[in-house]
């Protein structure tokens, strides 16, 4: 197998890996948050994440004539650690890990795509790219969205009314 193969194979093998590892992840979270809202975020976001996974085995399979077989151990390190989230503070830490590992992914994305040397495997890494900026963008919200909810139900509202 020359080099760029080599290369080629480890760079979806990772991929796949960091699929692996975040659609366990935001399932773990979807599954473990009660607001119902939250919940239906995570789990589609979980839905994307085995989506790009298939893709991704599906290229590999492709490219080298056989099935991708994740290693147990390396699925545990792709799915890193859990986090309690039944606080606003847990939730918070989770939505900002979830949004460094969608830049890390997008990042990921775009680089292999600028190494890629054949145009359907690069318009597959740029497609992948941007799903994880659009699961980055919906994050970076649900972010906003639930430190302004706190924002303004903690501020004095009748010291407004007063003057």
């Amino acid at each position: 197998m020359s080099d760029e193969n080599k290369d080629l194979k480890s760079a979806l093998a990772g991929a796949i890996y960091r699929e692996i590892g975040a659609s366990g992840f935001y399932r773990f979270l979807g599954e473990s948050i009660t607001n119902p809202e939250g919940s239906k975020i995570f789990l589609k976001l979980a839905e994307d994440e085995s989506s790009h996974r298939m893709k991704l085995e599906a290229w590999y399979k492709k490219t080298f004539g056989e099935e991708f077989v994740p290693s147990q151990e390396k699925i545990r390190e792709s799915e890193g650690t859990r986090i309690e989230v039944s606080e606003v503070a847990g939730a918070l830490k989770a939505l900002d890990i979830a949004i460094e590992a969608e830049s890390r992914a997008r990042d990921f994305y775009e680089n292999e795509a600028g190494k890629a040397s054949e145009e359907e495997l690069k318009t597959l890494f740029l497609t992948l790219a941007e799903e994880e900026r659009g699961h980055y963008n919906l994050l970076q919200g649900e972010k906003s969205a639930l430190i302004d909810a706190f924002y303004w139900f903690d501020m004095d509202s009748t010291k407004f009314m007063e003057d």
